[in-house]
């Protein structure tokens, strides 16, 4: 298989696609539900197990981009390029308008 190379906008896309997916699976799939009633820890591998093959797929996909943005991102901070790593919100999670309020991951 063929090592993936950055992009940008495949990544945002999946990103995107994957935060609202994941949000539709916790509020609609009735085994998601009841582990959350029961006040049962819930894994990431849980809900991604709920999904399609395909969004399965692209859920790889996106955990490769994902892992290049990372390598990218340290790079770039070691070589004094890019946003500053922030201990508390990385290196990309800037505050909206100047103010000191980040909307939230989810």
């Amino acid at each position: 298989m063929e090592k993936p190379t950055w992009n940008e906008e495949r990544y945002i896309e999946l990103n995107t696609y994957f935060r609202v997916r994941i949000q539709q699976l916790l509020e609609t799939d009735p085994h998601l539900q009841k582990q959350v009633a029961d006040g049962a820890s819930l894994q990431l591998a849980e809900i991604i197990e709920c999904m399609t093959l395909n969004d399965q797929v692209a859920w790889q996909e996106f955990l490769e981009l994902d892992q290049i943005k990372m390598h990218r991102d340290l790079q770039n901070h070691l070589e004094g390029k890019g946003a500053p790593l922030d201990s508390k919100t990385g290196f990309y999670r800037t505050p909206q308008n100047g103010t000191d309020e980040e909307p939230p991951l989810w």
